[in-house]
């Protein structure tokens, strides 16, 4: 079979603004220059930081004209089982909102803490409603940096409009709950529930693909793009929250992912390719046939992150090759990127079409030529079982 490599995400730098003076709490910072008061009332941000509920700190920061993280309005304030509101004063900016601590994860049901803060950004910090905190926010965020001017008014709204409608609820003011709340959960809204539900899928799928939270947000936020998430990243998505939903872990009462808004995600673009068989051999004559084919780059195929078997429909025999009794086996590395295919058939195929396969498309990219493919360790034999040379495979 083989290995999937684990990919570890980057560590960002953060700057932090010293800040000094002021009233308040002893453990709150007071506003520093260059931020100038723009309003006449105060603002209160407060919300629920949950990855389940976060114990820990919170901390609001100003965002400066080019999109930086600028000033420290407020940190340092305590997180009362995942609440928060703060009092940053006078203001009405583009604010980002960071949360660290510690929590219960939902999938393995150990207290694991941050290893880099949460965040939440807003376009005005005289929001209306109550703000969440969560790892659909962190994607949110991240999605806003990839942009030119980063955390700006503008990107901020589309980096968090594009979250909640891959999800299909709003990531901002939709507040999950505690998934160990059973009571909570039964009297939530639905759209509660789903978020709770989709925080457990992160932790689930971080269990799953045997990588820290950081990284799994990592690789979620590259495979998103404006038209959603690649298909391989809902495919693994979903099956995360089936897999969370019949585990004893699941304390939320929900028993079907089709109730939920998360059988509905977003799905980003596919290409598809067909694989044909050309050479000087006899009609019929191929029983069995194995080869490899190299995905070039700007493509992936959808496939189980454990066994990499790939998923239903990804690969599908021709209708000459069906008409043949053909059985198909694949599985796909992700690692290398390297697709792997075995067609048996009792009726014998010869030139012609032989397989199909649906490709997802990496955000950011065209779809590739087929010239762009390429086929390796190609290995044909009739009935007997005795090789057939000079067989070839060509992408189309």
């Amino acid at each position: 079979m083989y290995s999937i490599k684990k990919l570890a995400a980057s560590t960002l730098t953060l700057l932090l603004l010293a800040a000094c003076g002021g009233g308040g709490s002893s453990n709150s910072a007071a506003v520093v220059p260059p931020v100038t008061p723009n309003t006449a009332s105060d603002s209160v941000i407060s919300g629920i930081a949950s990855k389940a509920p976060i114990d820990g700190t919170v901390a609001i920061y100003a965002i400066t004209a080019d999109g930086s993280k600028g000033a420290l309005l407020k940190g340092g304030v305590a997180l009362i089982k995942g609440d928060y509101a703060v009092n940053i004063g006078k203001y009405d900016i583009p604010v980002i909102i960071e949360v660290s601590g510690s929590y219960t994860d939902e999938a393995t049901g150990l207290v694991l803490t941050l290893a880099k803060p949460l965040r939440a950004a807003l376009a005005s910090s005289a929001a209306a409603t109550k703000i969440a905190v969560t790892p659909l926010t962190e994607l949110a965020v991240q999605k806003a940096e990839q942009k030119v001017g980063a955390l700006s008014s503008s990107n901020i709204i589309e980096g968090n409009k594009l979250v909640s409608d891959i999800f299909k609820f709003d990531i901002i003011s939709t507040q999950p709950v505690a998934p160990t709340d059973a009571a909570a959960i039964a009297a939530a809204e639905q759209n509660r529930k789903d978020y709770t539900l989709a925080l457990a899928a992160i932790s689930q799928l971080s269990k799953t693909q045997g990588v820290p939270l950081a990284a799994t947000l990592a690789s979620v936020a590259g495979n998103i793009s404006p038209s959603g998430m690649t298909s391989q990243t809902v495919s693994n998505f979903q099956k995360a929250v089936t897999d969370f939903i019949s585990s004893s872990k699941n304390l939320t009462g929900i028993t079907d992912i089709a109730a939920t808004s998360l059988a509905k995600i977003n799905g980003g673009s596919i290409a598809s390719y067909t694989l044909a068989l050309q050479g000087s051999f006899a009609v019929n004559t191929i029983k069995g046939i194995q080869f490899e084919v190299v995905i070039p780059p700007g493509l992936t195929i959808r496939s189980d992150a454990t066994s990499g078997a790939t998923s239903p429909g990804i690969v599908s025999v021709s209708p000459t090759a069906a008409a043949s009794a053909a059985s198909l086996l694949s599985w796909y590395g992700p690692s290398d990127g390297v697709l792997h295919l075995g067609v048996t058939t009792s009726k014998g195929v010869g030139v012609g079409d032989l397989v199909t396969i649906t490709c997802d498309m990496v955000p950011g990219w065209s779809k590739p030529a087929a010239t762009t493919f390429s086929i390796r360790n190609v290995k044909a034999v009739d009935s007997t079982t005795t090789a057939i040379n000079g067989v070839t495979v060509t992408v189309k």
